[in-house]
């Protein structure tokens, strides 16, 4: 049997591959709560800081942390 969970960030059933598993942070939403704050009737979801909003994670990225994709130096160079 293949588990499969909702990603909340992604909108869609996300599965699993060999050496993956489901982030323990936000057990595969993508999505944590942030502390409620006195006065609010709702829950302000948060992208998971563990996963990036991703949901999975393999055992290197356990240990060392989800590097972003996309994300490089600055457009603009000092001559």
């Amino acid at each position: 049997m293949i588990d499969k969970r909702y990603n909340i960030t992604k909108k869609q059933l996300i599965g699993l591959q060999e050496g993956e598993r489901f982030c323990p942070k936000c057990d595969g939403k993508g999505r944590v709560p942030r502390d409620k704050k006195k006065g609010l009737r709702f829950t302000v979801l948060l992208q998971c800081d563990k996963c990036l909003g991703d949901g999975k994670i393999d055992w290197i990225e356990e240990a060392t942390g989800k590097k972003q994709k996309g994300v490089g130096h600055g457009a603009y160079t000092t001559t």
